[in-house]
């Protein structure tokens, strides 16, 4: 992004599309077969929903059977809107679900944000510029910011998107099957 460039709306959208078209490209070099890749999936749109104002616009990417069909269950995200343009900066995070107990079921968000972050808190901690919150086994286990001040940034988000997906994708997968049993398909 150049000094000169204004915040719009229209750039935010341009921005993320492109870094999750890219994300999608890179998902099918990257040695997945075709029906892997085909289980990632992205979504690009604003928050809060229209027809209200939007605040920020947000890239999701999950998997179909990670209950995120309503935008409220597992996945990885980036968000931009006026703040994060103006601080060239955004965060990426990953969200493990919105409320406290998996979607139909009785069981609790903790019994799958448990066992998924401790097999995967050395690996991502290695990362750089990852940082666990203090509440790790909560909703939002760990983020890192991604600066946006130069023109690489759709290449620089996408390689942490394509790198979340690798390595966390077969983890959350497991852990879910684990957890779930019957309950959940892969």
């Amino acid at each position: 992004m150049s000094r000169a460039s204004r915040y719009n709306d229209d750039a935010c959208m341009q921005k993320l599309e492109a870094a999750a078209a890219l994300l999608r490209r890179k998902l099918k070099n990257s040695g997945l077969s075709t029906s892997e890749c085909n289980q990632w999936l992205t979504s690009v749109h604003q928050f809060p929903p229209e027809p209200a104002s939007p605040e920020v616009f947000t890239l999701h990417v999950y998997r179909a059977n990670w209950f995120n069909h309503d935008r409220q269950g597992i996945h990885f995200e980036t968000f931009m809107g006026p703040k994060e343009w103006k601080r060239k900066e955004v965060q990426i995070a990953m969200h493990i679900f919105h409320f406290e107990c998996v979607p139909g079921t009785s069981i609790k968000r903790r019994a799958i944000a448990v066992p998924f972050v401790d097999e995967i808190y050395d690996m991502v901690s290695s990362w750089d510029g990852y940082r666990f919150r203090a509440g790790k086994y909560g909703a939002h286990p760990f983020t890192r910011k991604l600066p946006v001040e130069h023109e690489t940034f759709e290449e620089r988000l996408s390689a942490e998107l394509l790198r979340m997906c690798l390595a966390l994708g077969p983890v959350m997968d497991k852990t879910l099957a684990s957890v779930l049993g019957t309950q959940w398909r892969h």
